[in-house]
């Protein structure tokens, strides 16, 4: 029989599947079922990521191994590793703008914790709050995946798996809702010259985000003009490289949203979630130059 490659996404989505079954066994403490869950989760990642591309989970060693085990150079498995769990987090909220890494880093915290320590190490996060937020990174997993939530769960879990959602949802909305609420009050007390002392000091040292990229975008909560940006490129398009002019030649940056800030009511919005529930888009383009298209064979080849 046939070895499976250590890359296969098919493989990592069944031993995802096996992982997650071992979590929601009806007598599973929650340290264990997490223990589980975040093991499942990073398997997802790297089945979602290996569907793209196998060199995406490949860890970039000094000779190479791995890479070239993904790309089909070399077909002894042996050697091959994959990237850590960081590494898929960032990857993912990369690929797949849905995915918000901050909450899966935090709750692989837990994970590490769980192993590498004394601490239970989910006992940070209420379960009733952890479930949620986990069932939040998983089904967008599982939609690159391509595949569905009772395909991975059954469903009976399946079923459950929608409350947690729906519990995420509606917190979700009810903290996007508070922060609205509170920039508009806070700006109207500005506008009427109503703040007390403390709060137009506050207001004062309000500072708007910064990124190296942005776009004028309008406000969720005060219909003003509000700022979308981020540092990081995702994909680069280039336009007539080679122009008889200057000004013909062109390259359009697409960014991925990282935060939203308003120098007028000053909202900030710097969650993944948050911005995808006000409405605001998760990527925007922007124009770049031809050095951009240079800056990027120096971050695929680490060149010095």
């Amino acid at each position: 029989m046939s070895r499976v490659a250590p890359f296969d996404a098919e493989g990592l989505w069944l031993k995802a599947r096996l992982f997650m079954n071992r979590s929601l066994d009806d007598d599973t403490e929650f340290e264990e079922a997490a223990f589980w869950a975040c093991s499942a989760l990073e398997l997802l990642g790297k089945a979602a990521l290996s569907r793209v591309s196998p060199s995406l989970i490949a860890q970039p060693n000094d000779d190479g191994t791995s890479l070239m085990i993904a790309s089909g150079l070399v077909d002894d498995f042996d050697g091959f590793m994959s990237v850590q769990a960081k590494t898929v987090w960032s990857r993912c909220s990369r690929a797949f703008p849905q995915f918000n890494k901050g909450d899966a880093h935090e709750i692989s915290l837990g994970r590490n914790a769980y192993i590498h320590s004394a601490s239970l190490g989910f006992d940070v996060i209420p379960a009733a709050a952890w479930w949620p937020k986990f069932w939040a990174l998983a089904t967008v997993l599982i939609a690159h995946c391509d595949s569905t939530l009772e395909e991975f769960v059954g469903p009976t879990r399946a079923a459950a798996a929608e409350k947690h959602l729906e519990t995420n949802r509606a917190n979700l909305q009810r903290k996007l809702r508070s922060l609205l609420e509170n920039a508009r009050l806070r700006l109207r007390l500005s506008q009427s010259d109503s703040m007390t002392r403390q709060v137009r000091q506050e207001w004062s040292r309000f500072a708007p985000l910064a990124w190296m990229y942005s776009e004028d975008v309008e406000c969720p909560a005060c219909e003003g003009v509000a700022l979308i940006g981020g540092d990081e490129i995702d994909e680069r398009e280039v336009h007539d490289m080679y122009a008889e002019h200057d000004e013909a030649a062109g390259v359009r940056l697409t960014i991925p949203t990282s935060g939203l800030s308003c120098d007028t009511c000053h909202l900030e919005l710097d969650d993944l979630d948050l911005i995808s529930a006000a409405g605001v888009a998760l990527t925007f383009v922007v124009a770049g130059s031809l050095a951009d298209v240079a800056d990027l064979y120096g971050e695929e080849y680490n060149n010095e």
